[in-house]
């Protein structure tokens, strides 16, 4: 059984990713993780991340490895002080966008990125089969914990050192979802001389992307009107993704900055290959976008991973997600929230643009998001009335738009994705879908 989805381990905390996992999991790291290098910790702010944090270095330093405590610390800057710092590798305790009663446990290697499929399944098969087995050393050999805090500073000295252009008199407003991003984010951007406003930025344990961050765009949206600022950015839990708005609180999506970012880089000659890489959810207007300057969009599907594979495959610097996951290769090989809306403004102030402006230059096709909750999501994504409907809507929009029906990775949902023009179609196609899909969620015991 593999325990690692898309994102990691990732459940309910104390319930479906209890310490027993984190123990074992800590355990498994300290086996056969790089041996002989210190593993760094870190975390968001969920109440949950001190009891998983705790396990989870008791089962490091009972296997005889360091342990870096980091505290909380974005999912990107976590993976920028493994590499940069020589550790054997990294976890970091959390469940990204999801609410506070969530977490989850993300491993990186000591390249900074997600270790591949094959670890997750070895990790998988000792917490499972054998989460007390190994080695257990006495003495001098027991594993340490040590403080990380000092690497937090360095990551945050590395963000204000990348932007280019000066960013000095930007009248910013950022939303640090209550999570990771909350005590670093504003930092940065005093750091390259901006005027910063930050909205929820008061970590409590239980009010992580509560009505806030970058899955609830509506709070920023609203505080950039009033605010009469240059452009907004909202973060998720773990500061991973980024959402923007132009100075009028209209929404950036994922693919409106990837347009603006693709766009500055081809102009640059710094677009490698003039590809960028997106994936099944990227809108048709991103590729329509794109194609117009002689730049392609290859897709992959959803999910981090995916795109990061791609990339290096391919050597290509630019890729992401609609949900605002994008990754800058040349710079750092994970999404970074609040990289992506440094580099976002940056274009902004080397163009003289409004942000409204540089929005304007990608036009979406209309798309329409559903979720249906299921408590297999896998399993009925896969049933044949439910592959019947999805080529039956495929037919009814009859290439005047596409369909999308897939198992999140990451939370017990059904995402459908419906692409057109031909909005009574749209809404026609939705419908259908979600009947079928629900009348199968029934059956699915």
């Amino acid at each position: 059984m593999n325990l690692f989805g898309t994102d990691g381990i990732r459940g309910v905390a104390n319930s479906e990713l209890d310490w027993k996992k984190a123990f074992g999991l800590g355990r498994a790291i300290g086996l056969y993780l790089t041996p002989g290098k210190d593993i760094a910790v870190g975390k968001d702010t969920r109440v949950s991340g001190d009891m998983l944090e705790a396990a989870l270095v008791a089962g490091l330093t009972s296997s005889g490895r360091n342990a870096v405590r980091l505290g909380v610390v974005t999912t990107p800057g976590l993976s920028y002080i493994v590499k940069h710092a020589c550790l054997g590798g990294g976890v970091m305790i959390s469940a990204s966008h999801n609410p506070f009663e969530y977490n989850g446990l993300k491993v990186f290697g000591p390249d900074g990125t997600k270790v591949p499929d094959e670890m997750e399944e070895m990790f998988s098969a000792f917490i499972c089969e054998n989460p007390d087995g190994g080695d257990y050393p006495t003495g001098r050999a027991i594993g340490r914990v040590f403080s990380g805090e000092g690497l937090v500073d360095d990551y945050v000295n590395f963000l204000v050192r990348v932007p280019a252009k000066s960013l000095s008199g930007m009248r910013i407003a950022i939303d640090a979802a209550n999570g990771s991003t909350s005590a670093i984010a504003g930092r940065v951007w005093e750091g390259v001389g901006a005027k910063v406003q930050v909205i929820c930025a008061s970590p409590d344990g239980y009010n992580i992307n509560d009505r806030c961050g970058s899955t609830h765009i509506e709070s920023l949206r609203a505080f950039v009107k009033e605010s009469r600022v240059d452009a907004g950015f909202a973060y998720d839990g773990d500061g991973d993704r980024c959402i923007a708005t132009d100075e009028n609180g209209e929404e950036m999506n994922g693919d409106h900055m990837m347009a603006v970012l693709a766009d500055s880089m081809a102009s640059r000659g710094v677009l490698k290959g003039n590809v960028v890489v997106g994936t099944v959810m990227s809108n048709f207007g991103l590729e329509a976008f794109l194609g117009e300057r002689g730049i392609s969009l290859m897709r992959t599907q959803v999910g981090d991973r995916f795109v990061l594979e791609a990339m290096r495959k391919g050597g290509y610097s630019l890729g992401g997600e609609q949900s605002g996951h994008i990754i800058l290769r040349d710079i750092l090989e994970t999404g970074d929230g609040i990289l992506t809306s440094l580099m976002v403004a940056a274009v902004a102030a080397d163009t003289g643009s409004a942000m409204s402006s540089l929005r304007s230059m990608m036009q979406d096709l209309p798309q329409v998001l559903v979720n249906v909750k299921t408590a297999n999501p896998k399993k009925v994504v896969a049933k044949e009335a439910v592959k019947r409907a999805v080529e039956k809507a495929q037919a009814d929009l009859a290439g005047s738009g596409r369909v999308l029906v897939r198992a999140s990775g990451t939370e017990p949902l059904v995402r459908i994705m419906v692409e057109s023009r031909d909005s009574e179609r749209v809404a026609r196609c939705i419908q259908y879908l979600r009947e079928v899909i629900e009348g199968e969620r029934e059956t699915e015991g």
